[in-house]
């Protein structure tokens, strides 16, 4: 016969030949994987998730001077900026120090350590539009909870006052330009020479402003000792001289380094300056509208809640992974068993060969009962006849 061949029979009654021990070794191991879930340290995580709506990037109030978003990929990577901007080292260390969870040391590196480790307990990334996902994982279920809603307070109003700053920052140039378009207009209506005796700087700058346009037109034409040439530079030494008085630098610079210059008509200042009052003025009111409605541009979908089971270790994942060990560990046990050790007839070879004596051969186990029981029956046979004959 060929020996090589490996049968589906023989395996099955290897199988059943070690199955209690098969089975033993596999709920040891799972029940030991088991047991590692109540040593090592838990995990708890709480998690909070907001929407930041479209009309938060297109505000109708400043559309004219910073231009709306539409696209969602960028309002997503306008919120995920704003997210991690929120969740700064000085947050991730006051964190660590109210908690307990950074040792206190002085060590630069010990601290970037603890403040990287900390910062990877956070997880945060957008789960579709304009909705965004923030996690804490800690030890401590109420730890996890309560830095959990720090962080979406710390996160709701990084996002609301970075669009009120926005806004704040187009009031405020708005505000300069109206006080630049009011000394304009001053200087319009009272004349040159009442606005230049009031020594104001924004006039004598605008003054300054139309001699030096004066005078670089009239030089195409005129000679530099013209009598008008020599007239404005006379001018344009008095006003410089009035501008040292408030300590302006950078007083001879030319038109093109100077603002630019609106021309000064009657008709077209006036209106300018109601558009601009009218704009001014409504853009007041739907500032304080806007500041209070900001917080409604934030949604929160879904609130910290306590946990209430660890996501580390799970009892599950550990029991099949220790099952999966049990038989491996089982294979290498059977392996070792059938291959590895010595069978009888190998065990009798090297008995004959300490003996120096003959094999025979070896008697099958099935063989070996009958014969035995056969025995029985001749002996209990026997037994009986001698009874009889007596």
């Amino acid at each position: 016969m060929n020996t090589d061949k490996v049968l589906i029979k023989d395996l099955i009654n290897t199988i059943k030949k070690y199955q209690f021990r098969i089975a033993g070794i596999c709920i040891l191991t799972a029940t030991f994987f088991l047991q590692l879930t109540f040593w090592i340290e838990k995990q708890y995580v709480s998690t909070f998730e907001i929407n930041v709506y479209s009309k938060y990037f297109q505000s109708p109030l400043i559309s004219g001077v910073i231009p709306d978003m539409f696209n969602i990929p960028e309002m997503r990577f306008a919120i995920d900026s704003m997210v991690k901007e929120a969740i700064s080292d000085d947050f991730v260390d006051q964190i660590g120090r109210r908690y307990n969870i950074y040792t206190g040391t002085k060590d630069e590196r010990e601290i970037a350590r603890e403040r990287q480790d900390l910062r990877d307990r956070f997880s945060y990334f957008s789960t579709g539009g304009q909705s965004y996902q923030v996690s804490f994982s800690h030890s401590d279920p109420f730890v996890a909870k309560k830095v959990a809603e720090e962080t979406l307070d710390v996160v709701s109003g990084h996002i609301v006052d970075k669009r009120i700053s926005t806004i704040e920052l187009v009031k405020e140039v708005m505000i300069k330009k109206l006080n630049s378009f009011n000394a304009s207009q001053k200087f319009t209506q009272r004349g040159a020479e009442k606005a230049l005796a009031s020594k104001s700087p924004d006039v004598l700058k605008d003054e300054l402003l139309k001699i030096n346009t004066s005078i670089e037109a009239l030089g195409v034409q005129l000679k530099e000792n013209h009598p008008k040439i020599r007239v404005l530079k006379q001018r344009k030494a008095t006003i410089l001289s009035w501008l040292k008085e408030y300590d302006i630098k950078d007083l001879s610079q030319e038109k093109a380094d100077l603002p630019f210059e609106m021309t000064h008509d009657k008709v077209i200042s006036e209106q300018l300056s109601s558009k601009f009052y009218a704009k001014y003025h409504d853009f007041n009111i739907a500032l304080e509208i806007e500041k209070k409605s900001l917080q409604s541009y934030i949604g929160v979908i879904k609130k910290p809640q306590l946990p209430v089971s660890p996501i580390w270790p799970k009892k599950r994942l550990f029991a099949s992974l220790g099952f999966i060990i049990g038989l491996i560990f089982a294979f290498i046990y059977v392996f070792i068993q059938e291959v590895l050790l010595p069978s009888k007839m190998e065990l009798l070879i090297i008995e004959a060969k300490k003996l120096n004596a003959p094999i025979l051969g070896e008697f099958p186990i099935e063989e070996v009962g009958e014969f035995k029981s056969l025995k029985k029956d001749i002996v209990r046979g026997t037994k009986n006849l001698l009874r009889v004959g007596r």
